[in-house]
């Protein structure tokens, strides 16, 4: 897969490529890619694109199921590979599938994004248009579909980076972003990331038929590990919070000029937030005996 990557990037940097060319080739990695993770990555969706209306598609590559519940989307963007002389690629925000203008589809030959140019992939019929057309927009929307439409994940393949988005964290601006260049460096200090690559986007661990998903037992783990640090500090807090209060009864009830029977005690925290209690002078003698 190393050597498969540096010369898809050579290819890219070196050749003044059309984007239908560097879409060809990276559909092409991504089968490589996709068949070392475990999947049959030489059967695609792509003849029955996936409808959200009569009148709307998404260019959807495999549909991965457990038992008749959509488990896990595979989808596919422009690579994110950087050329020479040119500004950082769009990312996940940025890119699209297809531009529109006032309902046309814009077909000059320096159209950035273009469905023609996935032509050699998949072909949307006449009178469908690709939509929601930007990546994250598309993303959410197959997030927003009913239970049992909805993913549980998706693997969304960018040539040389791979997202894996969950549909719940996907909301709180939260997804794994794998950089495969990065990955190959680090590789060649230590050998498991290889495996933490395999393990988190593997077949077998995310899109598994076994009962047990290998991130959804991830994610269980780290629930319970922060339930815990929450409850060491929630009872952390409680305790200064009663020495803090004790001592400040402590304090009062030693005053020896204390003539009044009833003692206004205020604090201020950061010049925002005030507190005022009234305490009556018996409340508090009976607090500090306590």
């Amino acid at each position: 897969m190393k050597p498969d990557y540096f010369k898809l990037k050579q290819t890219f940097v070196e050749n003044h490529l059309r984007t239908k060319d560097k879409i060809n080739l990276s559909h092409r990695f991504h089968t490589r890619v996709l068949n070392v993770l475990g999947y049959d990555a030489e059967q695609t969706n792509y003849d029955d694109l996936f409808p959200l209306s009569e009148k709307a598609v998404l260019p959807v590559r495999h549909i991965l199921y457990r038992g008749e519940q959509p488990h896990l989307m595979v989808m596919e963007m422009h690579a994110m590979i950087k050329t020479k002389d040119e500004e950082e690629p769009d990312g996940l925000f940025d890119q699209s599938y297809n531009v529109t203008e006032n309902g046309e589809d814009l077909k000059s030959t320096t159209q950035k994004y273009h469905r023609s140019q996935w032509a050699d992939i998949f072909t949307v019929p006449e009178g469908i248009s690709i939509s929601p057309m930007v990546i994250n927009k598309a993303v959410s929307e197959l997030f927003l579909l009913p239970t049992y439409q909805r993913p549980k994940y998706i693997l969304l393949c960018a040539g040389n980076v791979y997202f894996l988005l969950e549909a719940e964290k996907w909301f709180r601006g939260s997804y794994l972003q794998f950089d495969l260049e990065i990955l190959f460096d680090d590789a060649t200090i230590d050998k498991n990331y290889f495996a933490l690559f395999y393990l988190l986007l593997g077949k077998e661990q995310l899109a598994p038929t076994a009962e047990m998903v290998l991130m959804e037992q991830l994610d269980e783990d780290a629930h319970k590990v922060a339930y815990e640090v929450t409850k060491d500090l929630k009872e952390g807090v409680i305790h200064a919070v009663e020495q803090l209060a004790n001592e400040a009864v402590h304090y009062l009830t030693r005053e020896e000029d204390m003539t009044y029977d009833t003692i206004n005690a205020t604090w201020l925290k950061d010049d925002c937030l005030m507190m005022v209690a009234t305490i009556e002078r018996d409340d508090l003698r009976q607090l500090h005996q306590k």
